[in-house]
């Protein structure tokens, strides 16, 4: 059925300190002792199995608080959340329940249900369906786990999916986390699409890491008409001839034209009579011959030719500048940049033909142009519709190059959409990819809660029907003697006895109802017999309830006290678990030692009993106190005293003058106690602490009396420290008075019996 294994979770529960998934485990096993001083917390523990008995958060308890317990079977229960499941199986022990129950003004307690005799055949009934009960808890534990499990894988892979996502998305200050998944997955769950490519995710994500928008880039004008007219008229220019000029020496040597042109036009406009070149006198008609036929037809020519040159240097140039104006693909947003680079190559490959093309063209006008009055040899050339095939082509690319740099210059105008628009790209793309996943998880959970519903209402099913039966077969008159019998066997007589009525019980003295109220002792016998009478109630079965037992021995005699521990031990023996808070230190060695050896038992078995201490400390730089639950010391663990536990204290204070102590508000009363003791022995009588530390003078003339006076101060503040319950009030000696009368309590304790307080100083470390 499971037992507490850990307080795991506790907040703002009264003076003790929160807990968490990051606190060291309390460790409960079967057998549980808790001990700590009045005050530390212990009422308030009880109060907090309480709410586990009740199925609610116990009035007592502060508004808002909030724990929860671990079973060794996985199991989870707490307030607020998953209060319900152990009502059956706690059972606690302390002044509420006493308050509750035992009304000691009217002497009447409530009534302690036990089976009837004849109702047998409810009873075996009653049993089967406890047994049915059992296995519907522990399907219903198994329900809350594998719930508990989905919940927990699924949050887990929308959060690392969601960290995933958010990893591709660069979103700066914002945030991409599981919740967002979830609604990703709302949004795209029907989705039939697909994700993006690898190129088209790196793009996306080139998208979303700029901070600004790329430069804008001007588009590449080009005209293939230009290319094709340049190349039919360089042909057809250079095919042409320079039939007009009626000079023989010109038809027979078309080479000489423009040496003969410059050669007259030099003769002209020196007046040089003599030809340079033979020396003959030119005569007036060969002159007037050489002005006509070398007119202004052959300057227009040439002029043409020139100009045709330049021109076509102007076109070569302008395909260059192409070369340099297409940018590299580095230039476009990375979604464009493949084709891009597809187009560039293309367009260069184009330019390169067709610079050729008119690399050549300008070769032929060249020669064209030394002897323009001869056709130039066109033969060689490239056939024009090669020529307007790749000027075609070339344009065609470039038209591409264009709408791709438009689509560039777009994104750029619209930079905010586009990143927006690249962030959704890649959430559905991841979204895509993960949705099967996503769907499984969500499925896996959906099936783990309607799980837990049907155990819950199976169970619930149950439940009522246990309940039903048991109002049917409830007596509480047979309780009447078991009660009876534990308090004769408390008390040692049959004075007092409970007696049945209606609803419930009267307490008799003598055999007739009790006037007044009985004494501490009394009632402390009434309340632990009641209680422990009332386990086995209502047809529990005792290996299977969890008992907790808050301080069962106040006001009782040592006897007393005595019988109650072993009464308590004894009946409790066999159940499920038993946890025992107390602030006496004789009831807490009752327990120590009888589970001594279930705490620390031979080699190669397991423990089955945990000793935990309640320490109260104020934390440095806070000023209430505050509870935390320990593993009880080797010293209140290993010894019937609290000395030692209470030296131990002392000697960190004195050993670490300079740190904070967060014990060091009850140092003044803890250092009277061990003053006590240890005066006690060193000094006996009855003359008290102010006559013990006259004697211890006597004894040890050579004590340093005005150090000592820090301790005559510590008689006198401190006086009424007499028993441990002191040790949570606040002193009102200084800091510095402290500190005094601990050094000087140690170096007492050290002149007056060296050993002893090395004994003890061993001990503590």
């Amino acid at each position: 059925m499971g037992i507490i294994t850990n307080i795991q979770l506790m907040k703002d529960v009264g003076i003790h300190a929160d807990r968490n998934a990051r606190s060291p485990s309390l460790n409960f096993r079967r057998y549980n002792l808790i001990y700590g001083f009045n005050g530390s917390g212990k009422s308030t523990l009880s109060r907090l199995f309480s709410s586990l008995q009740a199925g609610t958060l116990h009035k007592k308890l502060p508004e808002g608080c909030s724990f929860e317990v671990l079973l060794d079977n996985g199991a989870i229960f707490g307030c607020p959340t998953n209060p319900n499941g152990l009502e059956q199986r706690v059972l606690v022990f302390n002044t509420d329940y006493i308050e509750q129950n035992l009304k000691w003004a009217t002497g009447v307690a409530n009534p302690v249900f036990y089976i009837g005799a004849n109702q047998a055949d409810a009873a075996a009934e009653l049993t089967r369906i406890e047994g049915e009960i059992a296995k519907a808890e522990a399907a219903k534990i198994l329900a809350i786990v594998e719930k508990e499990a989905a919940e927990k894988s699924f949050a887990s892979f929308k959060r690392e999916r969601a960290k995933l996502v958010a990893s591709h998305l660069h979103l700066g200050n914002r945030k991409y986390e599981a919740p967002a998944l979830a609604k990703d997955y709302e949004t795209w769950k029907g989705d039939t699409g697909v994700g993006l490519t690898d190129k088209e995710l790196s793009a996306a994500e080139d998208t979303r890491r700029l901070d600004e928008p790329m430069p804008r880039i001007e588009p590449i004008a080009f005209d293939a008409t230009s290319i094709i007219t340049a190349y039919r008229f360089i042909v057809d220019i250079c095919g042409q001839s320079m039939a007009t000029v009626a000079l023989d020496e010109v038809q027979r040597h078309p080479d000489m034209l423009l040496w003969l042109k410059r050669g007259h036009e030099f003769h002209q406009a020196n007046e040089i009579a003599d030809c340079l070149y033979c020396g003959n006198t030119i005569s007036s008609e060969r002159r007037a011959q050489l002005t006509a036929a070398l007119d202004n037809q052959v300057d227009q020519f040439v002029a043409r030719l020139d100009k045709t040159a330049e021109r076509l240097i102007a076109v070569i140039a302008t395909l260059s500048d192409i070369e340099k104006r297409v940018s590299s693909e580095d230039s476009l947003v990375t979604k464009l940049r493949q084709d891009f680079s597809e187009f560039r190559k293309l367009v260069l490959q184009e330019v390169t033909k067709t610079v050729a093309y008119l690399t050549s063209l300008q070769g032929i006008l060249d020669a064209k142009r030394i002897r323009p009055a001869s056709p130039a040899d066109i033969d060689k050339l490239s056939a024009e519709s090669d020529v307007i095939v790749t000027a075609e082509e070339l344009a065609k690319a470039i038209t591409s190059i264009n709408e791709l740099i438009a689509a560039h210059n777009e994104i750029v105008d619209n930079f905010t959409k586009h990143k927006e628009d690249a962030e959704k790209a890649i959430r559905r793309h991841f979204l895509l990819e993960c949705r099967a996943d996503f769907a499984q998880h969500e499925k896996n959970l959906a099936d783990a809660t309607k799980n837990v519903d049907n155990e819950n209402k199976a169970l619930d099913a149950l439940s009522s029907i246990a309940t039903d039966l048991r109002q049917k077969i409830r007596a509480h008159g047979p309780a009447a003697a078991v009660i009876n019998k534990l308090v004769a066997s408390y008390l040692g007589h049959t004075e007092l006895t409970i007696h049945p009525v209606e609803d419930g019980y009267q307490i008799h003295r003598y055999g007739t109802p009790i006037t007044g109220t009985p004494s501490e002792g009394e009632k402390t016998a009434i309340a632990i017999s009641y209680f422990l009478s009332s386990i086995e109630a209502d047809n529990r079965k005792l290996n299977n309830v969890i008992v907790v037992i808050d301080d069962p021995v106040s006001s009782l005699d040592t006897k007393a006290l005595n019988f109650a521990c072993s009464l308590v031990r004894r009946r409790l023996d066999k159940a499920g678990q038993v946890i025992v808070l107390t602030h006496n230190l004789q009831c807490m060695n009752e327990f120590r030692k009888a589970w001594k050896s279930k705490a620390r038992p031979p080699e190669g078995k397991n423990p089955t009993a945990t000793f935990l201490f309640i320490d109260v400390a104020i934390p440095d730089g806070q000023t209430r106190r505050s509870s935390t639950i320990l593993e009880m010391s080797k010293l209140l663990r290993e010894y019937d005293s609290e000395y030692h536990f209470l030296f131990s204290h002392v000697l960190r204070f004195v050993e670490n003058a300079d740190a904070y102590d967060d014990h060091g508000y009850m140092i003044p009363n803890v250092m009277r106690r061990v003053l006590d003791v240890f005066l006690a022995f060193k000094c006996p009588g009855s003359s008290g602490l102010t006559g013990q530390m006259a004697k211890l003078y006597t004894d040890y003339p050579d004590l340093n009396q005005d150090k000592l006076t820090a301790l005559e101060r510590l008689s006198q503040v401190e006086s009424h420290s007499d028993n441990l319950d002191d040790l949570l009030s606040f002193s009102s000696m200084t800091l510095e008075e402290t500190r005094a009368a601990a050094s000087a309590l140690i170096e007492m304790m050290g002149h007056v019996d060296a050993k002893h307080l090395e004994g003890l100083k061993r001990l503590c470390r």
